[in-house]
């Protein structure tokens, strides 16, 4: 994420109001077609506070200056099993200890809170070292897994469970294959279905912001 000032006025930073503005931010960079708030993140059951889908699939964990940081060590472990990036957007009075706890490849911005949010990069993000495949594919609804394999030429047995899916899957594609389903999976999918509901922003949200 690249430093920029938006228009978002504010008195107070909340986490909801740094995340609009936030939000609102990475929609606007060419790349990114989809933004999910509070991402279901498997096995550990974390929830991402926003996560960006493009030509990858991005985390991001925002603190404020009313949180602390005691959640954020397992949450860095638990983002750093699915996302292709991670960064923080934390208050400045986090910054020190923020580069104390998280991996060096963690992107770091702080909030500046006037009539507008800035976002200022202390450290940009770096691509993940050690995506988990066995967390990632946990991502895809058993349909969507399917779907998959289909188009790799193989016939699932529609009798099986979704773990046994999953491991055919693993089985048939490298990790950049799998990293490619996945997003497209995010992106396809009906959000309606979802068991876990989140919210859901596509750049169309941009768009209709801007004209009005």
């Amino acid at each position: 994420m690249s430093g920029g000032r938006v228009t978002a006025v504010c008195t107070v930073a909340s986490e909801e109001v740094v995340r609009d503005a936030l939000r609102r931010q990475v929609l606007a960079e060419s790349d990114v077609q989809l933004a999910v708030d509070e991402f279901w993140v498997p096995r550990s059951n974390e929830r991402a506070d926003l996560v960006v889908i493009g030509r990858s699939m991005d985390g991001f964990e925002i603190k404020t200056e009313r949180d602390t940081l005691r959640r954020l060590p397992r949450q860095a472990l638990a983002y750093g099993r699915v996302f292709d990036c991670c960064s923080v957007v934390i208050a400045e009075k986090h910054c020190y200890h923020a580069t104390e706890v998280l991996p060096s490849w963690w992107g770091i911005s702080t909030i500046f809170v006037s009539e507008t949010i800035t976002f200022v990069a202390v450290r940009c993000p770096q691509p993940n070292p050690a995506i988990d495949i066995e967390t990632i594919v946990r991502l895809l609804w058993r349909d969507e897994v399917i779907s998959a394999l289909s188009r790799l030429g193989q016939e699932a047995d529609q009798r099986s469970s979704r773990g046994a899916l999953w491991e055919e899957l693993l089985g048939a594609v490298s990790t950049e294959q799998l990293r490619n389903i996945v997003r497209q999976a995010m992106l396809d999918r009906d959000p309606a279905r979802a068991r876990i509901r989140t919210r859901r922003f596509s750049t169309q949200h941009v768009a209709a912001e801007a004209g009005r």
